[in-house]
């Protein structure tokens, strides 16, 4: 059902146990999913192992050539057949470059490959009720989204089927506060700790509510790209791997066999339990099979650099327990306990909840009850990130637009120089248009850089590599070099800086 014909429904009528409102987290390593119980007024987990390990499962996908069909989830990581399968990790990452994947010798493109994913997902939900009718979605998206990424992930719903369902895309933390304040109705500073698979993200927001609704004001922000979940499981293979290279000789289906072992064992080498008890691993996919010891003293070691950058990176906050009035945490990487052992050390008020991973499609689905006028008073959260860029910043000669920073980029990140060749005859002078371009469209001036004592050049053979610097959030420099042209034009030493105030 559309999403807007069942907001326009009387209350009595959609209180109809056949309908659905669901919250999606897809995420780049594992997806949830969660529908707004309108029963109890609350979000409940959709469990996607069937009862069995999380309720959350790999956002993995995997072709079989021999039978032509795909295969999701634990089984895509688990499956090993003949070595001839197609395994295609990190979807969501790939969005926004329109990239194409050649799969049985088809070229696919990702938005494509995931519809199948989304379309699998979300066919979970007839799991509980057969007569399950879905009439709203709200998908969540990661704080790194592109707006490429955004129109990709959007014609993904549409390929699966979903147009008229989704409600929005919204940005996973916006989710999680919603989630906070629609279960406490408490407003305050609330320190955000993500753990996800490509990075460890936190921020400080200031949460109030207010006649036309919740405000969450962000007050700083930190990331690092050093920390990740998937850079963990990676060397989590290597240690099993280790063990391995002694026993077997290296090839493509054994190190399949190990990512399969390792995605197995992950949480057994990481629980509480193997610090009074070595475990054993049983490696009965080599031939001949062995069994292996492995030490608390072993796994400490392993995961002792990622300890000591987590540590940092809380550190680095600034914050004393009497700045903050919660921590949450979520994020698969807080079903670690050292995890949860170095934010406790530090902090006094922290929230873990049980199925971190699943706390955004839960907001999620209360975002998307806010959105039908089903939940509570109608007032949903809404995100003020002053470390977001509102929009793209960039120049233009009046017909073209070249992006220096990208809209949702956070302006304390590093934005990648851009090259430019200018299509006029330089003689010494050049004016350059700085200005803003909005998510609509619109382009509004920032400033004119006049650049003097350029080198004389033709038309066509002046190139200009262009570097922006954000000093905060108003406050950028912009660097000019010149990048030469070839032998006939070599590159000179030029270089001029201009201060720009980003309104």
């Amino acid at each position: 059902m559309n999403w807007k014909k069942y907001k326009s429904l009387s209350a009595a009528q959609k209180k109809n146990d056949a309908f659905y409102i669901i919250g999606l987290d897809l995420g780049s390593d594992s997806t949830g999913i969660a529908f707004y119980n309108l029963a109890t007024n609350s979000p409940e987990s959709i469990d996607l192992s069937g009862g069995y390990g999380k309720p959350s499962i790999p956002t993995v996908m995997q072709y079989i050539a021999e039978t032509k069909e795909w295969v999701f989830g634990e089984y895509a990581v688990l499956n090993r057949g003949a070595g001839t399968e197609i395994t295609l990790y990190s979807l969501v990452e790939k969005l926004g470059n329109y990239d194409y994947i050649d799969v049985d010798r088809r070229s696919l493109s990702v938005a494509g490959i995931l519809a199948l994913f989304i379309k699998e997902i979300l066919g979970n939900v007839r799991n509980i009720n057969p007569r399950a009718e879905i009439v709203g979605i709200v998908a969540t998206v990661p704080a790194y989204f592109s707006e490429p990424a955004y129109e990709e992930l959007r014609r993904a719903f549409n390929l699966a089927g979903y147009e008229k369902e989704l409600i929005d895309l919204v940005p996973d933390r916006e989710c999680v506060l919603s989630h906070y304040f629609a279960t406490t109705q408490k407003p305050g500073r609330v320190l955000l700790l993500d753990f996800g698979a490509r990075e460890l993200r936190g921020g400080l927001y200031n949460i109030e509510a207010m006649d036309m609704g919740i405000l969450a004001t962000s007050i700083s922000s930190l990331f690092s790209g050093d920390i990740g979940m998937t850079k963990i499981n990676n060397d989590i293979c290597k240690f099993f791997e280790d063990f391995v290279a002694a026993n077997s000789n290296k090839s493509r289906q054994l190190q399949d066999q190990i990512t399969a072992f390792s995605y197995q064992h992950r949480d057994m080498l990481l629980q509480k339990n193997i610090r009074t008890r070595p475990v054993k691993a049983y490696f009965n996919f080599t031939y001949p099979p062995f069994e292996q010891t492995i030490t608390h003293e072993a796994v400490q070691s392993l995961m002792r650099p990622y300890a000591r950058r987590f540590d940092s990176f809380i550190r680095d906050t600034k914050l004393t327990p009497a700045d903050v009035d919660v921590v949450l945490c979520v994020g698969g990487g807080f079903e670690m306990p050292w995890a949860r052992e170095a934010v406790i050390a530090l902090f006094s008020n922290v929230t873990f909840y049980k199925n971190p991973k699943m706390v955004t499609c839960e907001g999620a689905a209360i975002v998307a009850a806010y959105a039908l006028d089903v939940c509570g008073d109608g007032k949903r959260l809404v995100l003020e990130d002053k470390h977001q860029l509102a929009g793209d910043i960039g120049l233009t000669d009046g017909v073209n637009f070249l992006p220096l920073a990208e809209r949702n980029a956070f302006w304390w990140q590093n934005h990648p120089a851009k090259f430019v060749l200018v299509n006029q005859k330089v003689d010494g002078n050049l004016n350059l248009n700085i200005c803003t371009r909005t998510p609509s469209g619109e382009i509004r001036g920032i400033d004119n850089v006049l650049l003097s004592e350029l080198p004389t050049r033709p038309k066509g053979v002046t190139r200009l590599e262009l570097g922006l610097k954000f000093e905060s959030n108003a406050d950028a420099v912009l660097t000019v070099r010149d990048a030469g042209f070839g032998e006939m034009f070599p590159k000179v030493e030029y270089e001029r800086e201009a201060r720009l105030r980003i309104v």
